[in-house]
């Protein structure tokens, strides 16, 4: 017979769960978010008014984040958008924190799935309905409805056009293991979702003889894919196989001598907005979340900043960075569940550390 935990235990969880949900606040949270009344979007306009505000926490670049405050606090007038910007893990740990002390600030959480996911698993997110979902692909949704990604990135190969001519670059992973290309290549250090995703896709005997065999053309480890992209561009770098490719298109607008093929499957990543378990503004908060998919929305705003918008009907500029090729996103559960073990075997493969 299984034990039940002793009474110091049970009190201790109570107690948990108290300083996460206070009495009536999240049970509110969770009626404003799942609600399909109708009349949803009055509700959610008039109750905003009287909120006044909204604190989105993201990792949307300093450039880009404030054109997506401008057009929704143009579109709701009657909300102010608190922007709070930070990387992705100082995101967590601030929201993990203020979580724990009882200190209510976040609304949205928006960054990339697998942070998110971790909080997820914590239980400091509410789950929510937006009645946007039924017109994105299903590889943006997540199964129980804690959020719909707003932007991907690919994960491409990358080239300098100066050094490499376009008919000559690799069109396929295996091409990358010709002998020819050995000591012109550069590889990402931290890459441990495309690693992930081409190793579950292809299974473990495929992907351990690719890699391994990756490794022995001698890559030079880059840090960064900003860096990696600038390396191409300035010819440091004859080609990279994990770029991210909106870096690649940015350098190529900008006049750089650089451009992508999207090696199938193309590995892509989801950046995603979530709602916070005791968001104190949810009515405003489900009003931004909407918007974040809206195609007159920051869809728009995603296409114009150069990243790529995920709502089918807004393609990105130019559109080769998502449509015309197959792609697979990992999967944020697994990738939590796995990725010490695919770190391991990264190291010890590819960076021989």
């Amino acid at each position: 017979m299984k034990q039940l935990p002793n009474p110091p235990i049970l009190l201790g969880l109570w107690l948990v769960s108290a300083l996460l949900c206070p009495r009536g606040h999240a049970a509110g949270v969770s009626d404003v978010a799942l609600y399909r009344g109708a009349d949803r979007q009055a509700r959610l306009e008039k109750a905003a008014k009287a909120e006044g505000e909204v604190a989105w926490y993201t990792s949307v670049s300093a450039a880009d984040s404030p054109q997506i405050v401008e057009l929704f606090e143009k579109r709701y007038p009657f909300i102010k958008v608190k922007l709070i910007r930070s990387s992705s893990v100082k995101m967590v740990q601030r929201y993990t924190a203020e979580s724990l002390a009882r200190n209510f600030v976040a609304d949205i959480l928006d960054t990339n799935d697998t942070r998110i996911e971790f909080l997820r698993r914590k239980g400091l997110l509410q789950p929510y309905y937006t009645p946007m979902a039924e017109k994105f692909d299903k590889r943006f949704l997540q199964p129980q409805n804690y959020w719909v990604a707003n932007r991907a990135t690919m994960i491409v190969l990358g080239y300098n056009t100066r050094l490499l001519k376009p008919a000559d670059a690799p069109q396929r992973y295996e091409d990358l293991l010709d002998p020819k290309w050995k000591d012109k290549m550069a590889i990402e250090r931290d890459d441990s979702h495309w690693f992930m995703g081409l190793m579950e896709y292809w299974g473990a005997e495929k992907g351990k003889a690719f890699f391994q065999k990756l490794r022995s053309q001698n890559p030079k480890i880059r840090t960064g894919h900003s860096l990696q992209a600038q390396l191409i561009a300035a010819g440091e770098d004859m080609l990279s196989p994990d770029t991210h490719n909106q870096g690649i298109a940015s350098g190529q607008r900008a006049g750089a001598p650089v451009d992508w093929v999207n090696l199938e499957p193309v590995v892509g990543v989801s950046n995603v907005s979530a709602l916070a378990k005791n968001a104190p503004h949810p009515n405003a908060a489900m009003l931004f979340l909407d918007f974040m998919l809206r195609k007159d929305g920051a869809q728009r705003v995603l296409r114009d900043v150069s990243r790529i918008p995920t709502h089918p009907e807004v393609l990105p500029n130019p559109p080769r960075l998502r449509d015309g090729f197959e792609f697979i996103i990992v999967d944020p559960a697994r990738y939590n569940d796995h990725i010490e073990r695919y770190s391991k075997l990264w190291r010890e493969w590819v960076l021989q550390e």
